[in-house]
C-alpha cells in the first residue's frame, strides 16, 4: 500500500516537474519573440521616408534630381537596401532554424 501511494505521488512530482518545465519553456519563448520583434518596431519606415531619405542623400552628394548620376545614385540605394533586407530575413531564418534544432533537441531529452 505505501509502495503504491509513493509511487502515485512521484508520478504527480514528475508531472508538476514536466508542467512548470514546459511553462517555462513557453515563457522564454514569448520573451524571446517579443525581444527579437522590438527592433523592428521601431525600424519601420513608410515609402515616402525611404524616398525622401534617398532624396536627402543623393542631393548631400552634390546630385541634381533628372541628372544620370542622380537616378544612379537612387538605384543603388534601392540596390543596397533590397539587399540589406535579404540579408535581414536570411538572418532571420538562421535564427529560427537554430531555435527549432535547440528545441528540438531540447524535446528530446524528455
Amino acid at each position: 500500500m505505501r509502495l503504491a501511494l509513493a509511487t502515485a505521488m512521484q508520478g504527480r512530482r514528475n508531472a508538476h516537474d514536466a508542467s512548470e518545465r514546459t511553462m517555462g519553456m513557453h515563457v522564454c519563448r514569448l520573451l524571446l519573440v517579443v525581444a527579437a520583434a522590438l527592433p523592428f518596431g521601431a525600424c519601420f519606415v513608410t515609402a515616402e521616408q525611404i524616398a525622401a531619405n534617398d532624396d536627402a542623400a543623393c542631393h548631400s552628394a552634390g546630385l541634381k534630381p533628372g541628372t544620370p548620376a542622380y537616378v544612379k545614385c537612387r538605384e543603388d540605394r534601392s540596390r543596397l537596401r533590397m539587399a540589406q533586407s535579404e540579408a535581414d530575413r536570411s538572418m532571420q531564418r538562421m535564427f529560427h532554424e537554430m531555435n527549432q534544432a535547440n528545441t528540438r533537441q531540447w524535446m528530446s531529452r524528455m
